[in-house]
């Protein structure tokens, strides 16, 4: 019975419950209340255990409907979203913002604005639009702040949605690494890590439209070939296990490079840590800069203070996401400057695989056997 009391107390607020008995047993009736209207049910990938580190499709994943009709709310019908490293950390708990089962995971979509609430000014119903939630993008629907939804600015049956989805994360912290924390110049070398990934081949991309020299490291000739059309003038397979492993295999890294760059490195852009970050550290230029985007490798290095002394160098972290809470104005001209670009026809975002929400764990999978390149996105 007091089982029975807690369960009624928790959905009173909805339903009218009548208790009575029926043949010996006790049966419950639900009635609901008049003027209660329940959240919107959409289609969502669902993580509900971080042990498995997988989501679950669901179409009955409930939202707060009425949210959107609030002061600065935008409801935005998904078509694509792209999938992130950091999302697949998060699955399993190991990333830094972490959040606690059941949650639909997913920052970066592109779709349709369905309705807007009191004030929104930046975006109209029917527009198409790209959004960076943080969390609950893998959801046919998505309600969230204007400040987190762009405005495309090319007609909705023009636009290429998966393309779209492709272009926030990677190429908003490119531009970020590059312009802002690296302040690249113009006939400047710039070496890149995990130059095959979604952020790598964007680094690529947006390096050589800034105008500098870029050289790409990746782990297999494949991925060097895709980033060489994509800009870069020279290319570099290692093997990760042997930079780790042997010291002579990091020194014979660095003399490729000095092969490579002639003229020295004046900046790095890693995603893996160790055990490239070090070597790729001691082959700067003086005043060279390194900035740190990821440890895609799962190891984190340890920077020799020394080295940044001797050599005069300064190592950058980079947090893309945390820019959009702690500078706003930062992170908006920023990511007008990565539309702008995209809209032109200068960045065309690499997606080499698409699935739909229902093979999300096939995507996650592809992903961690590193069977893709660029980006991997979902179709809603």
């Amino acid at each position: 019975v007091p089982a029975l009391f807690k369960f009624t107390s928790v959905i009173q607020s909805e339903f009218m419950v009548q208790v009575f008995r029926r043949g010996g047993r006790l049966v419950l009736s639900f009635f609901r209340k008049s003027g209660v209207q329940r959240g919107l049910l959409t289609r969502a990938a669902v993580c509900e255990d971080l042990e498995k580190g997988e989501v679950i499709v669901r179409d009955d994943w409930e939202i707060d409907e009425n949210i959107s009709s609030k002061k600065g709310m935008v409801h935005v019908e998904t078509k694509c979203a792209g999938i992130n490293f950091g999302e697949i950390l998060q699955l399993r708990g190991l990333y830094q913002e972490k959040l606690e089962p059941p949650f639909v995971p997913g920052n970066e979509i592109s779709g349709i604005v369905k309705k807007v609430g009191a004030g929104v000014t930046s975006v109209a119903a029917g527009d198409a639009v790209i959004a960076l939630p943080r969390g609950g993008g893998w959801a046919k629907d998505v309600i969230l702040p204007e400040s987190q939804v762009f405005a495309l600015g090319v007609p909705t049956n023009a636009c290429d949605f998966a393309s779209a989805a492709a272009l926030s994360v990677a190429y908003g912290t490119a531009n970020m690494a590059l312009q802002h924390r690296a302040q690249i110049k113009s006939g400047e070398t710039v070496v890149v890590t995990a130059a095959g990934g979604g952020v790598g081949l964007a680094t690529v991309e947006v390096a050589k439209y800034l105008g500098a020299r870029v050289v790409a490291c990746a782990s297999d000739q494949n991925k060097v070939e895709i980033a060489l059309k994509k800009g870069a003038a020279a290319g570099l397979v290692y093997n990760t296990n042997n930079l780790q492993d042997k010291a002579d295999h990091a020194k014979k890294f660095r003399a490729d490079l000095k092969k490579l760059c002639p003229d020295g490195i004046d900046c790095v852009v890693d995603m893996l840590g160790d055990p490239c970050l070090n070597p790729l550290i001691r082959s700067l230029n003086f005043g060279g800069r390194a900035i740190i985007v990821g440890f895609a490798s799962g190891h984190i290095p340890k920077i020799p203070a020394n080295i940044l002394l001797v050599k005069h160098v300064s190592v950058l972290g980079l947090y893309w996401g945390a820019t959009l809470f702690n500078d706003p104005h930062l992170f908006n001209n920023n990511t007008q400057f990565v539309n702008d670009a995209w809209r032109h026809a200068h960045f065309r975002p690499h997606v080499s695989q698409r699935f739909p929400l229902q093979d999300a764990n096939l995507a996650i999978q592809a992903i961690l056997n590193r069977q893709t390149t660029g980006k991997v996105v979902l179709d809603l």
